[in-house]
């Protein structure tokens, strides 16, 4: 097969041609094509998929607000169609079902970009509904929770209008992935691990971003009291091994109980938030006893000097620490109390 470079004649020809389609179409002309080419080359030929989503998302973004809104309809059961690639394609690389679905949910983006909050509420749910119709299409969920990250990563704060009814079932999907919680593979396929590994950091993502941008108070006693055990207890969860979980822990879950810390409505939830993290400080494993210490610093730096009213309970886990069995988990002790009085501007030997 011959490899035309991204400035080669045919390549610039292609692309032009792409643009021509997606600008000089009239949408009722377009979106019906569209949808039957989607449906004859899903199958067969994949790698076409990637281009067609590139023509529809470069028509939505020329589109006219209230000509959208005229071809919503149209456009929203295009897709719920499209969105059943990765569950239609359960079995398949899973690597390459991702490319073909980012693909398809930038495309989704570039609508969702353009709609009033009255017209993008009722997208949003229906997509909400359909994730969770049948036990047998889990796959929909990994979609969802992907589509949710992408979303709250585009609408910033805005999100969190919309976000209420995802505290619950997240905070279940947390547990049902953790195998520390249960025996139960969540999905029913050969790669069931390495599904569940892209649920779980697509769903900590997702989170991290409303606490991130939430400006409204978003974090009501009530959510942070559902959402906080399912997070601190992925503190243990080593699904995907070693290097998975060490991965995950400092690169998504950290990062995100950190920037839950801050976006707590209610400051008197810190302290049962920092004591159920040191409570993983006694944990058997000594990975995770140090992915605890590393949580609690991250903690730690994000309330700055708030964190002194946390400090009288964290001394005895930290002292305990001190002479932990496994070396590397001491070390990071030493490490974690000189981070400590740098972030709190005082020394803490008078305390042990």
């Amino acid at each position: 097969m011959v490899e035309f470079g991204p400035s080669s004649q045919i390549s610039l020809r292609i692309t032009s041609l792409k643009t021509i389609l997606a600008t000089r179409l009239a949408s009722r002309i377009l979106l019906p094509a569209v949808t039957k080419c989607y449906s004859e080359v899903a199958n067969t030929r994949k790698n076409c998929l990637g281009p067609l989503m590139d023509i529809l998302k470069e028509h939505i973004v020329g589109m006219e607000k209230e000509h959208l809104i005229s071809h919503q309809a149209e456009l929203t059961a295009f897709f719920m169609k499209a969105l059943n690639f990765r569950t239609e394609h359960a079995q398949d690389d899973l690597e390459e079902v991702g490319k073909t679905e980012a693909c398809i949910i930038n495309c989704l983006i570039s609508m969702v970009m353009k709609l009033s909050e009255a017209s993008f509420r009722p997208l949003f749910f229906k997509l909400f509904d359909w994730s969770k119709t049948e036990s047998s299409l889990k796959d929909r969920l990994l979609t969802f929770h992907r589509i949710a990250d992408c979303i709250a990563d585009k609408l910033k704060g805005l999100f969190t209008l919309f976000a209420g009814h995802l505290v619950k079932p997240f905070a279940e999907t947390l547990n049902q992935v953790n195998i520390s919680k249960t025996d139960d593979a969540f999905f029913d396929s050969e790669n069931s691990t390495e599904k569940s590994c892209l649920l779980l950091q697509f769903t900590v993502d997702c989170l991290h971003k409303l606490f991130l941008f939430d400006t409204q108070k978003f974090l009501s006693k009530e959510r942070t009291e559902t959402l906080m055990m399912p997070l601190v207890d992925q503190l243990e969860n080593t699904l995907g091994g070693d290097e998975k979980f060490q991965e995950r822990v400092t690169a998504h879950l950290i990062p995100c109980i950190a920037q839950f810390s801050v976006a707590m409505a209610d400051d008197s939830l810190w302290k049962p938030l920092n004591y159920q993290i040191l409570l993983k400080t006694r944990h058997t494993s000594p990975k995770v006893r140090f992915a605890a210490l590393l949580a609690l610093v991250e903690v730690a730096q994000k309330l700055k000097e708030n964190y002194l009213v946390l400090l009288p309970e964290s001394i005895p886990f930290l002292a305990e620490l001190m002479e932990d069995e496994c070396e590397e988990v001491e070390q990071q002790c030493q490490k974690t109390i000189q981070q400590l009085e740098v972030i709190l501007g005082e020394p803490l030997q008078s305390y042990f």
